[in-house]
């Protein structure tokens, strides 16, 4: 969930968004990396990283199983942003803003960095039919 290089571009993402080029590779550089930029808001730390985490294994399994790949790692991270407003709906009020804020600001500035690395690519097709393209997932 952070070593590929499809996760990194989505950690990189994070990290961008949070104004650092480092990022974490592990679950537990995770908490202290999140927690040195995101000081006063620990309640959504588990929650940010269950929704980049979980999104990055169902692009793996539709990949894997479905011969499904993504066209740019943004869109793992555009999966991310709407599991956190999805739950925003399980959070109190105050809460359910602070996420629903993040997600928004994580949401424009993968927008951003995807214009600024270039269009995604034409044709899904041609990718390798046996996933040798998606070993290191």
């Amino acid at each position: 969930m952070f070593l590929c290089p499809v996760a990194r571009v989505v950690w990189r993402t994070v990290g961008s968004m949070l104004g650092t080029e480092y990022i974490p590779n592990s679950m537990w550089q995770y908490y202290v990396w999140i927690n040195s930029f995101l000081p006063s808001c620990p309640e959504v730390y588990t929650i940010g990283l269950a929704a980049i985490c979980w999104a990055i294994w169902l692009a793996r399994n539709r990949a894997t199983f479905e011969k499904k790949w993504i066209n740019n790692p943004f869109e793992i991270v555009f999966t991310a942003c709407a599991f956190i407003l999805y739950w925003t709906g399980l959070q109190k009020s105050e809460m359910a803003e602070v996420m629903k804020k993040g997600a928004e600001v994580l949401k424009a500035n993968a927008s951003q960095m995807l214009l600024l690395c270039g269009p995604p690519m034409s044709d899904n097709s041609k990718q390798d039919e046996e996933g040798d393209n998606w070993d290191e997932w």
